[in-house]
Protein backbone atom coordinates (compact mmCIF):
# COMPACT_ATOMS: atom_id res chain seq x y z
CA UNK A 1 0.00 0.00 0.00
CA UNK A 2 2.91 2.11 0.88
CA UNK A 3 4.39 2.03 -2.80
CA UNK A 4 1.07 3.27 -4.37
CA UNK A 5 1.03 6.35 -6.29
CA UNK A 6 -1.11 7.99 -8.97
CA UNK A 7 -0.31 9.80 -11.49
CA UNK A 8 -3.40 10.41 -13.06
CA UNK A 9 -7.33 9.84 -12.30
CA UNK A 10 -9.64 11.11 -15.14
CA UNK A 11 -13.60 10.67 -15.34
CA UNK A 12 -14.34 8.55 -18.41
CA UNK A 13 -18.40 8.09 -18.06
CA UNK A 14 -21.31 8.67 -15.98
CA UNK A 15 -24.32 6.78 -16.43
CA UNK A 16 -27.16 7.01 -15.13
CA UNK A 17 -30.19 5.41 -14.64
CA UNK A 18 -33.88 5.98 -12.82
CA UNK A 19 -32.18 9.37 -11.17
CA UNK A 20 -33.87 12.52 -10.89
CA UNK A 21 -34.71 13.26 -14.60
CA UNK A 22 -33.00 10.32 -15.75
CA UNK A 23 -35.61 7.62 -15.92
CA UNK A 24 -33.73 5.91 -18.63
CA UNK A 25 -30.58 4.96 -19.11
CA UNK A 26 -27.96 7.94 -19.89
CA UNK A 27 -24.44 8.56 -20.34
CA UNK A 28 -22.58 11.54 -19.90
CA UNK A 29 -19.37 10.99 -21.91
CA UNK A 30 -16.20 13.11 -20.63
CA UNK A 31 -14.02 12.09 -23.60
CA UNK A 32 -13.30 13.90 -26.65
CA UNK A 33 -13.54 12.62 -30.22
CA UNK A 34 -10.00 10.63 -30.07
CA UNK A 35 -11.18 8.88 -26.69
CA UNK A 36 -8.97 11.13 -24.74
CA UNK A 37 -10.12 11.97 -21.22
CA UNK A 38 -11.32 15.98 -21.59
CA UNK A 39 -9.89 18.47 -19.05
CA UNK A 40 -12.11 20.88 -19.77
CA UNK A 41 -15.64 20.09 -20.12
CA UNK A 42 -18.90 22.03 -20.22
CA UNK A 43 -22.81 20.10 -19.58
CA UNK A 44 -25.65 22.71 -21.06
CA UNK A 45 -29.57 21.97 -21.19
CA UNK A 46 -32.86 23.63 -20.48
CA UNK A 47 -33.40 24.04 -16.72
CA UNK A 48 -34.70 20.36 -14.92
CA UNK A 49 -33.15 18.37 -17.17
CA UNK A 50 -30.29 16.56 -14.79
CA UNK A 51 -26.98 19.20 -14.73
CA UNK A 52 -27.18 20.06 -11.48
CA UNK A 53 -28.48 16.27 -10.62
CA UNK A 54 -25.53 14.72 -12.80
CA UNK A 55 -22.75 16.85 -10.83
CA UNK A 56 -24.71 15.76 -7.65
CA UNK A 57 -24.18 12.22 -8.61
CA UNK A 58 -20.79 12.92 -9.68
CA UNK A 59 -19.73 13.97 -6.18
CA UNK A 60 -21.94 11.29 -4.10
CA UNK A 61 -20.29 8.52 -5.93
CA UNK A 62 -16.57 9.74 -5.73
CA UNK A 63 -17.63 10.28 -2.09
CA UNK A 64 -18.15 6.22 -1.84
CA UNK A 65 -13.95 5.28 -2.48
CA UNK A 66 -13.87 7.19 0.79
CA UNK A 67 -16.08 4.58 2.79
CA UNK A 68 -15.64 0.52 3.93
CA UNK A 69 -19.06 0.94 4.86
CA UNK A 70 -22.22 3.26 4.75
CA UNK A 71 -26.08 4.06 6.22
CA UNK A 72 -26.70 6.16 2.93
CA UNK A 73 -25.85 6.73 -0.64
CA UNK A 74 -26.15 10.60 0.20
CA UNK A 75 -28.93 11.35 -2.48
CA UNK A 76 -32.66 10.80 -2.59
CA UNK A 77 -33.21 8.68 -5.64
CA UNK A 78 -30.56 6.07 -5.17
CA UNK A 79 -31.21 5.87 -1.06
CA UNK A 80 -34.81 5.66 -0.97
CA UNK A 81 -36.07 4.80 -4.54
CA UNK A 82 -34.94 2.64 -7.23
CA UNK A 83 -32.24 4.63 -8.91
CA UNK A 84 -28.86 3.11 -9.65
CA UNK A 85 -25.53 5.14 -11.29
CA UNK A 86 -22.03 4.09 -12.33
CA UNK A 87 -18.77 6.31 -12.71
CA UNK A 88 -15.98 5.30 -14.37
CA UNK A 89 -12.52 6.69 -14.27
CA UNK A 90 -9.10 6.27 -16.03
CA UNK A 91 -6.13 5.64 -13.74
CA UNK A 92 -2.86 5.56 -14.35
CA UNK A 93 -0.29 4.61 -11.33
CA UNK A 94 2.29 3.18 -10.07
CA UNK A 95 1.71 -0.21 -7.69
CA UNK A 96 3.89 -2.86 -6.76
CA UNK A 97 6.71 -1.43 -8.69
CA UNK A 98 4.98 -1.04 -11.97
CA UNK A 99 3.48 1.47 -14.26
CA UNK A 100 -0.44 0.65 -14.66
CA UNK A 101 -3.39 1.91 -16.40
CA UNK A 102 -6.62 0.79 -14.89
CA UNK A 103 -10.31 1.75 -15.30
CA UNK A 104 -11.99 1.88 -11.91
CA UNK A 105 -15.98 1.90 -11.75
CA UNK A 106 -17.96 3.22 -8.66
CA UNK A 107 -21.43 1.84 -8.42
CA UNK A 108 -24.39 2.78 -6.20
CA UNK A 109 -28.00 1.99 -6.51
CA UNK A 110 -30.35 -0.69 -6.68
CA UNK A 111 -28.09 -3.28 -8.70
CA UNK A 112 -28.04 -6.97 -9.45
CA UNK A 113 -24.93 -8.93 -8.04
CA UNK A 114 -23.57 -9.17 -11.77
CA UNK A 115 -25.07 -5.84 -13.16
CA UNK A 116 -23.38 -3.16 -14.35
CA UNK A 117 -24.71 0.14 -16.13
CA UNK A 118 -21.79 0.60 -18.66
CA UNK A 119 -19.52 -3.17 -18.57
CA UNK A 120 -15.97 -3.09 -19.77
CA UNK A 121 -15.00 -5.99 -22.89
CA UNK A 122 -11.61 -6.19 -23.17
CA UNK A 123 -11.18 -3.95 -26.60
CA UNK A 124 -12.49 -1.44 -23.99
CA UNK A 125 -10.35 -1.46 -22.22
CA UNK A 126 -7.82 -1.96 -24.93
CA UNK A 127 -9.41 1.52 -26.38
CA UNK A 128 -7.89 3.09 -23.25
CA UNK A 129 -4.85 1.27 -22.87
CA UNK A 130 -6.17 -0.13 -19.75
CA UNK A 131 -5.17 -3.55 -18.22
CA UNK A 132 -7.79 -4.28 -16.34
CA UNK A 133 -11.51 -3.66 -14.79
CA UNK A 134 -11.54 -2.92 -11.10
CA UNK A 135 -14.97 -2.32 -9.79
CA UNK A 136 -16.29 -0.30 -6.54
CA UNK A 137 -19.28 1.24 -4.71
CA UNK A 138 -22.41 -0.57 -3.13
CA UNK A 139 -25.38 -2.37 -4.19
CA UNK A 140 -28.98 -2.43 -2.53
CA UNK A 141 -30.88 -5.50 -2.99
CA UNK A 142 -33.86 -3.58 -2.00
CA UNK A 143 -33.32 0.14 -0.78
CA UNK A 144 -31.83 0.94 2.48
CA UNK A 145 -29.49 -2.09 2.50
CA UNK A 146 -25.89 -1.62 1.26
CA UNK A 147 -23.29 -3.90 0.24
CA UNK A 148 -19.84 -3.08 -0.88
CA UNK A 149 -19.47 -4.87 -3.68
CA UNK A 150 -15.72 -4.32 -4.08
CA UNK A 151 -13.94 -7.74 -4.15
CA UNK A 152 -11.52 -9.26 -1.46
CA UNK A 153 -9.41 -10.63 -3.96
CA UNK A 154 -8.74 -7.59 -5.57
CA UNK A 155 -5.37 -6.68 -3.75
CA UNK A 156 -4.27 -3.48 -6.13
CA UNK A 157 -8.74 -2.39 -5.79
CA UNK A 158 -7.97 -2.90 -2.28
CA UNK A 159 -4.68 -1.18 -1.73
CA UNK A 160 -6.22 1.70 -3.45
CA UNK A 161 -9.55 2.32 -0.74
CA UNK A 162 -7.51 1.41 2.15
CA UNK A 163 -5.18 4.29 0.85
CA UNK A 164 -8.04 6.82 0.13
CA UNK A 165 -9.53 5.68 3.21
CA UNK A 166 -6.12 6.37 5.43
CA UNK A 167 -5.26 9.69 4.26
CA UNK A 168 -8.46 11.16 5.37
CA UNK A 169 -6.88 11.11 8.67
CA UNK A 170 -3.94 13.68 7.86
CA UNK A 171 -3.28 17.01 6.20
CA UNK A 172 -1.38 16.77 2.87
CA UNK A 173 1.25 19.13 2.73
CA UNK A 174 0.12 21.59 0.57
CA UNK A 175 0.99 25.49 0.20
CA UNK A 176 -1.36 27.10 -2.03
CA UNK A 177 -1.74 26.89 -5.78
CA UNK A 178 0.91 24.03 -5.29
CA UNK A 179 -0.47 20.78 -4.67
CA UNK A 180 1.94 18.17 -4.21
CA UNK A 181 -0.63 15.20 -2.83
CA UNK A 182 -1.29 12.60 -5.00
CA UNK A 183 -4.64 11.14 -4.31
CA UNK A 184 -7.67 11.88 -6.21
CA UNK A 185 -9.91 14.62 -5.01
CA UNK A 186 -13.45 16.69 -6.45
CA UNK A 187 -14.28 19.87 -5.29
CA UNK A 188 -17.86 20.56 -5.59
CA UNK A 189 -19.40 23.77 -6.07
CA UNK A 190 -22.77 23.99 -5.92
CA UNK A 191 -24.89 27.20 -7.76
CA UNK A 192 -25.40 28.93 -3.69
CA UNK A 193 -21.58 30.73 -3.54
CA UNK A 194 -21.78 33.14 -0.81
CA UNK A 195 -19.83 34.59 1.91
CA UNK A 196 -22.11 34.93 5.19
CA UNK A 197 -20.79 36.94 8.23
CA UNK A 198 -18.64 33.82 10.33
CA UNK A 199 -20.67 32.57 13.08
CA UNK A 200 -19.44 30.81 15.99
CA UNK A 201 -19.75 27.17 15.95
CA UNK A 202 -21.74 27.05 19.04
CA UNK A 203 -23.99 29.57 17.92
CA UNK A 204 -26.80 29.77 15.27
CA UNK A 205 -27.67 33.56 14.93
CA UNK A 206 -25.24 35.92 13.75
CA UNK A 207 -23.90 37.95 17.22
CA UNK A 208 -23.49 41.31 17.66
CA UNK A 209 -21.53 41.10 20.68
CA UNK A 210 -17.82 41.52 21.34
CA UNK A 211 -17.83 38.35 23.39
CA UNK A 212 -18.59 36.48 19.82
CA UNK A 213 -16.19 37.47 18.57
CA UNK A 214 -13.58 36.83 20.95
CA UNK A 215 -14.07 33.06 21.29
CA UNK A 216 -13.00 32.81 17.81
CA UNK A 217 -9.34 30.84 17.73
CA UNK A 218 -6.60 29.89 15.16
CA UNK A 219 -8.36 26.79 14.48
CA UNK A 220 -7.91 23.97 11.67
CA UNK A 221 -10.60 24.87 8.87
CA UNK A 222 -13.33 22.24 7.87
CA UNK A 223 -12.44 20.63 4.57
CA UNK A 224 -8.13 20.61 5.31
CA UNK A 225 -8.07 17.21 5.82
CA UNK A 226 -7.62 14.74 2.68
CA UNK A 227 -11.11 13.91 1.52
CA UNK A 228 -12.11 12.27 -1.80
CA UNK A 229 -14.98 14.95 -2.06
CA UNK A 230 -14.97 18.01 -0.44
CA UNK A 231 -18.51 19.36 -0.96
CA UNK A 232 -19.51 23.30 -0.87
CA UNK A 233 -22.72 23.85 -1.37
CA UNK A 234 -24.95 26.34 0.82
CA UNK A 235 -22.64 28.00 2.85
CA UNK A 236 -22.99 28.36 6.50
CA UNK A 237 -22.05 31.06 9.04
CA UNK A 238 -20.10 28.65 11.23
CA UNK A 239 -16.11 29.87 11.66
CA UNK A 240 -14.47 26.54 11.21
CA UNK A 241 -16.44 27.05 8.08
CA UNK A 242 -15.64 30.57 6.79
CA UNK A 243 -13.13 31.99 4.29
CA UNK A 244 -11.97 34.16 6.84
CA UNK A 245 -11.10 31.04 9.23
CA UNK A 246 -9.28 29.56 6.24
CA UNK A 247 -7.32 33.04 5.80
CA UNK A 248 -6.50 33.14 8.93
CA UNK A 249 -5.10 29.58 8.85
CA UNK A 250 -3.31 29.85 5.81
CA UNK A 251 -1.22 33.12 7.66
CA UNK A 252 -0.51 31.49 10.69
CA UNK A 253 0.92 28.71 8.79
CA UNK A 254 3.63 30.70 7.94
CA UNK A 255 4.89 28.72 4.60
CA UNK A 256 3.71 30.99 1.56
CA UNK A 257 0.26 30.08 1.70
CA UNK A 258 -1.19 33.23 2.72
CA UNK A 259 0.90 35.23 0.31
CA UNK A 260 -0.17 33.32 -2.91
CA UNK A 261 -3.41 33.15 -1.74
CA UNK A 262 -3.30 36.85 -1.21
CA UNK A 263 -1.55 37.30 -4.54
CA UNK A 264 -3.93 35.25 -6.85
CA UNK A 265 -7.02 36.62 -4.88
CA UNK A 266 -5.77 40.20 -6.30
CA UNK A 267 -5.08 39.52 -9.58
CA UNK A 268 -8.09 37.15 -10.64
CA UNK A 269 -10.57 38.84 -8.61
CA UNK A 270 -9.49 42.83 -7.82
CA UNK A 271 -7.08 43.35 -11.25
CA UNK A 272 -8.56 46.58 -12.68
CA UNK A 273 -10.24 47.84 -9.57
CA UNK A 274 -9.47 49.51 -6.12
CA UNK A 275 -9.94 46.82 -4.12
CA UNK A 276 -7.21 44.01 -2.62
CA UNK A 277 -7.29 41.51 0.13
CA UNK A 278 -5.00 43.45 2.62
CA UNK A 279 -4.53 40.93 5.12
CA UNK A 280 -5.76 39.61 8.00
CA UNK A 281 -6.60 40.95 11.37
CA UNK A 282 -5.57 39.49 14.71
CA UNK A 283 -8.65 40.89 16.88
CA UNK A 284 -10.77 39.86 15.63
CA UNK A 285 -9.20 37.43 13.18
CA UNK A 286 -10.63 38.13 9.86
CA UNK A 287 -10.03 39.03 6.21
CA UNK A 288 -9.76 42.56 5.48
CA UNK A 289 -10.48 43.99 2.43
CA UNK A 290 -9.00 47.53 1.01
CA UNK A 291 -11.54 49.73 -0.73
CA UNK A 292 -8.94 51.91 -1.99
CA UNK A 293 -10.56 55.50 -0.84
CA UNK A 294 -8.45 55.10 2.96
CA UNK A 295 -11.59 52.28 4.10
CA UNK A 296 -11.34 48.87 5.10
CA UNK A 297 -14.28 45.57 5.13
CA UNK A 298 -14.92 42.46 5.74
CA UNK A 299 -15.10 39.41 3.06
CA UNK A 300 -18.76 39.15 4.07
CA UNK A 301 -19.37 43.00 2.40
CA UNK A 302 -18.29 41.95 -0.63
CA UNK A 303 -20.86 42.27 -3.74
CA UNK A 304 -22.43 38.91 -4.34
CA UNK A 305 -19.65 38.61 -7.94
CA UNK A 306 -17.03 39.11 -5.71
CA UNK A 307 -17.66 36.55 -3.08
CA UNK A 308 -18.70 33.78 -5.75
CA UNK A 309 -15.27 34.16 -7.49
CA UNK A 310 -13.33 34.60 -4.04
CA UNK A 311 -15.40 31.70 -2.89
CA UNK A 312 -14.28 29.28 -5.73
CA UNK A 313 -10.96 31.01 -5.85
CA UNK A 314 -9.75 30.49 -2.17
CA UNK A 315 -11.23 26.97 -1.76
CA UNK A 316 -9.59 25.76 -5.39
CA UNK A 317 -6.26 26.96 -4.04
CA UNK A 318 -6.83 25.71 -0.93
CA UNK A 319 -7.90 22.01 -1.24
CA UNK A 320 -6.50 20.93 -4.40
CA UNK A 321 -4.14 17.70 -5.18
CA UNK A 322 -2.04 16.94 -7.99
CA UNK A 323 -5.36 15.09 -9.59
CA UNK A 324 -8.43 17.28 -8.69
CA UNK A 325 -11.74 17.32 -10.46
CA UNK A 326 -13.30 20.50 -10.09
CA UNK A 327 -17.52 20.30 -10.58
CA UNK A 328 -18.69 23.71 -11.05
CA UNK A 329 -22.67 24.32 -11.42
CA UNK A 330 -23.54 27.41 -13.06
CA UNK A 331 -20.85 28.71 -12.85
CA UNK A 332 -21.90 32.41 -14.58
CA UNK A 333 -24.65 33.07 -11.15
CA UNK A 334 -23.77 36.48 -10.10
CA UNK A 335 -21.68 37.72 -12.31
CA UNK A 336 -21.27 40.05 -15.35
CA UNK A 337 -20.10 38.50 -18.16
CA UNK A 338 -16.73 40.19 -17.88
CA UNK A 339 -16.25 38.35 -14.52
CA UNK A 340 -17.73 35.31 -16.36
CA UNK A 341 -14.90 35.41 -18.81
CA UNK A 342 -12.38 36.27 -16.43
CA UNK A 343 -13.69 32.95 -14.70
CA UNK A 344 -13.23 31.24 -17.78
CA UNK A 345 -9.86 31.94 -18.33
CA UNK A 346 -9.10 31.12 -14.92
CA UNK A 347 -10.21 27.44 -14.90
CA UNK A 348 -8.87 27.01 -18.32
CA UNK A 349 -5.56 28.07 -17.41
CA UNK A 350 -5.76 25.72 -13.97
CA UNK A 351 -6.54 22.34 -16.58
CA UNK A 352 -3.07 23.56 -18.39
CA UNK A 353 -1.05 24.17 -15.92
CA UNK A 354 -1.95 21.42 -13.59
CA UNK A 355 -2.10 18.64 -15.84
CA UNK A 356 -4.15 16.20 -13.40
CA UNK A 357 -6.64 18.72 -13.14
CA UNK A 358 -10.27 17.97 -14.79
CA UNK A 359 -12.61 21.06 -14.52
CA UNK A 360 -16.53 20.24 -15.05
CA UNK A 361 -19.06 23.41 -15.34
CA UNK A 362 -22.36 23.72 -16.43
CA UNK A 363 -23.51 27.38 -17.04
CA UNK A 364 -26.32 29.27 -18.84
CA UNK A 365 -24.50 31.62 -20.06
CA UNK A 366 -25.27 32.60 -24.00
CA UNK A 367 -21.78 34.26 -24.65
CA UNK A 368 -19.24 31.68 -22.69
CA UNK A 369 -21.18 28.86 -24.23
CA UNK A 370 -20.23 30.62 -27.54
CA UNK A 371 -16.83 30.64 -26.92
CA UNK A 372 -16.45 27.35 -25.58
CA UNK A 373 -17.60 25.94 -28.73
CA UNK A 374 -16.06 27.95 -31.24
CA UNK A 375 -13.07 26.29 -29.66
CA UNK A 376 -14.20 22.64 -29.24
CA UNK A 377 -13.00 21.79 -32.37
CA UNK A 378 -9.00 23.50 -32.29
CA UNK A 379 -6.17 21.99 -30.94
CA UNK A 380 -5.02 24.02 -27.82
CA UNK A 381 -1.76 22.82 -25.90
CA UNK A 382 -2.91 21.22 -22.56
CA UNK A 383 -6.10 21.44 -23.54
CA UNK A 384 -8.96 18.74 -24.16
CA UNK A 385 -12.24 19.97 -24.30
CA UNK A 386 -15.74 18.46 -24.20
CA UNK A 387 -19.31 18.76 -23.75
CA UNK A 388 -22.72 17.44 -23.09
CA UNK A 389 -25.78 18.73 -24.97
CA UNK A 390 -28.60 17.70 -22.62
CA UNK A 391 -31.94 17.81 -24.65
CA UNK A 392 -35.71 16.90 -23.29
CA UNK A 393 -35.75 14.41 -26.19
CA UNK A 394 -32.50 12.60 -24.93
CA UNK A 395 -34.27 11.74 -21.72
CA UNK A 396 -38.21 10.12 -23.30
Amino acid sequence: MDDLLIYEFKPLFLTLDRVGPFQNFYKVDFTDNNNHPCNFFMMVSPNGLGKTTSLEVFSCLMDLLGKKAIDSYGHEDLDKRDGRAQLDFWVRLRWQGKNISIILSVLAGVIGEETFLNPWSPDQLQTFNAESWHKAGFRSSVPGRYENIALKSDDLLQDLLATLRAAGETAPENNFLQPSFHLPTVLYFSAYRDIPYPNNDNHDCIPQTAQFVNERSISTPNHWNYQPVHAFEAHSAYWKNSLDNLLVWLKWLDNGSFEKAQEWINKELFDGTPKLLKGVRRNPPEAIIDTGNNQTHRLDRLSSGEKSLAYLFLRMGAHSTRNTIILIDEMDIHLHIRWQHRLYNALEQLAKDNPGFTVILTTHSIEILQRFTATMGQEREGLFLGGELIEETDLR
